[in-house]
């Protein structure tokens, strides 16, 4: 027992050690921005969360609802510590909790991130160490640092979940191609489900499941053990999405809508190979030889065990051929799921260029690891600049009147405001005739406002300017007050608008053309306030300029 636990220290010290080092990134700036939310997917799936409360059904399945269900089950862990176990507050407090200071529910969404990926990270290194406990975890320390991981742990965004479950999968996937042990098969196909029950990106990696059985070094074992793991997979999707069998007809319809956004963009095929390309060998930030390391670690693993090397790498050429065949497939958090998969192969490969000697090991860890650390460092640093969005917050706080009309742009491209009281009660009537579950919020919010408030309408924009489905925008905007700006000015005047605040970071005629005659009208038709540009290295967000309409 002594030998067993001395053996093990070194494991434990490792994993101490990427803990450690994986915390520090994740943790700096988590709450940046807050109360106000400057990613444009955060409030969407905070939504989905907080309308779960008694109810399996999401109001919309554009993803899946693993990842939601726990945030819901933590808000409601938090809502009775908060209410006083429901003795000091209620449920209508919590509501208007979530409207006006929302801070605490995106907070605990990030910190579930963050510990998402950390142990993720702790999983893989531990594989990483399974053969040789003197071997360092270049992989997971690779990953530790990885700036598209980092950008992810401070969002309240599925991928995270979704990177932990692929992790698992794939550690599990490889005891069984090493045993053959059927609870390891099961064990892996039941995660794959609740990874995909996570995030619909994470399809390629299922692919893990039926190479390790085809690929298992004793054999493929019986038929039914591969009929089994479907099973198994099957279940873990519908624990974390057990809405799609209770509404299958909507559930199904939703994946459709998904897809009607690919029919409004141009798809270069070029290009998506060249992006996703550059993806896969940036995985660890750009000017980090993790890629070279991969793809050289995949050559050493072929020569020491092809099965093992097939089994990691056919889920990445998975994903090669999936997002490279889609128009929007060069977005970086897509390739999460391969991750673990890019971390073990590119372990392969430091481990053989690090070798036994301890100045050498440090030499290459240092080469590989110090782009991901500069870029992660400036990530954050960028993140704990002052924004222009809470600048304009401040200033129309102290300069528009209560109760005077704002014309905005997307929540997160702009200030926040406070909505009056009137127009709460008339989005929670609109709703309500709508059977939209923000109906309960727009009541909490008028029977908990704060006082003051203004009239807020938002620029009305199109599905492919919002890179979103043309269903979910008509859903989105049904519970709003959208004007439709494409005439002119005429039409923000109808409504009385009294300020207008237009964004960098939201409608460009440039990339619109309906929108020019608006633009070309405010410029020349009504008076620019106030500017809040932003500078490298003194702040960031958008450029937000504030326009007064002329009476």
């Amino acid at each position: 027992m002594k030998q067993t636990a001395h053996l093990e220290t070194p494991i434990l010290y490792t994993l101490a050690a990427v803990l450690f080092v994986a915390a520090v990134p994740r943790l700096i700036a988590i709450s940046y921005g807050l109360p106000m939310v400057y990613n444009a997917d955060e409030p969407h799936v905070v939504n989905v969360a907080v309308s779960l409360a008694g109810s399996l059904r999401p109001f919309s399945f554009k993803y899946p609802t693993l990842w939601p269900m726990l945030l819901a089950a933590s808000y409601g862990v938090w809502f009775v510590l908060w209410s006083g176990l429901g003795l000091l507050r209620g449920t209508i407090d919590f509501a208007a909790q979530y409207a006006f200071a929302p801070t605490g529910f995106f907070l605990i969404a990030r910190l579930l991130a963050a510990i998402s990926q950390m142990l993720a990270l702790a999983v893989i290194a531990r594989e990483e160490l399974r053969s040789d406990q003197k071997r360092w975890a270049y992989g997971a320390f690779v990953l530790a640092f990885s700036p598209t991981l980092v950008e992810l742990a401070h969002a309240a965004k599925p991928d995270s979940l979704m990177f932990f479950f692929s992790a698992v999968t794939t550690v599990a996937a490889l005891r069984h191609q090493r045993d053959g042990a059927r609870g390891s098969l099961l064990f892996s196909a039941l995660c794959a489900g609740l990874m995909c029950s996570t995030q619909y990106t994470a399809a390629p990696a299922v692919l893990v499941v039926p190479l390790a059985w085809i690929l298992c070094a004793k054999g493929p074992g019986p038929l039914r053990w591969l009929f089994q793991a479907g099973l198994a997979a099957a279940l873990g999707f519908s624990l974390g999405t057990p809405g799609a069998l209770l509404e299958p007809g909507r559930f199904a319809a939703d994946l459709a809508y998904n897809g009607e956004l690919g029919k409004l963009l141009h798809y270069d095929a070029w290009e998506s190979i060249r992006l996703v390309a550059g993806n896969l060998a940036t995985f660890g930030g750009e000017g980090s030889p993790a890629g070279l390391a991969a793809l050289f670690g995949l050559v050493l693993a072929f020569r020491k065990d092809p099965k093992r090397a097939l089994l990691l790498a056919v889920p990445v050429v998975g994903y090669f051929i999936l997002l490279t065949a889609s128009f929007n497939g060069g977005v970086t958090r897509y390739l999460m799921g391969a991750y673990p998969f890019l971390a073990l192969l590119a372990g392969e490969g430091l481990s053989e260029l690090g070798g036994e000697r301890v100045a050498r090991r440090i030499l290459v860890a240092a080469l590989v690891l110090a782009p991901g650390v500069v870029m992660s460092w400036r990530q954050n640093a960028e993140l704990r600049l002052p924004d222009t969005r809470a600048q304009a917050t401040q200033w129309l706080a102290q300069t528009a009147s209560p109760g005077q009309t704002l014309l905005l742009d997307q929540p997160h491209a702009g200030p926040m405001v406070v909505m009056a009281k009137e127009q709460c009660l008339e989005l929670a009537s609109r709703a309500e005739k709508n059977g939209s579950p923000r109906a309960r919020l727009f009541r909490a919010m008028a029977l908990r406002h704060p006082g003051g408030g203004y009239r807020i309408y938002r620029i009305q924009r199109a599905p492919k300017d919002l890179w979103s489905a043309p269903r979910h925008v008509a859903q989105s905007q049904a519970d709003g007050d959208f004007l439709d700006v494409r005439p002119g000015l005429d039409t923000a005047r109808a409504a009385r608008v009294d300020w207008v605040v237009t964004s960098s970071f939201g409608a460009d005629p440039r990339r619109v053309r309906e929108l020019a005659t608006f633009f070309s009208e405010l410029g020349g038709q009504t008076e620019l306030v106030h500017e809040f540009p932003s500078e490298p290295g003194q702040s960031t967000g958008p450029w937000l300029r504030i326009w007064r309409l002329k009476r």
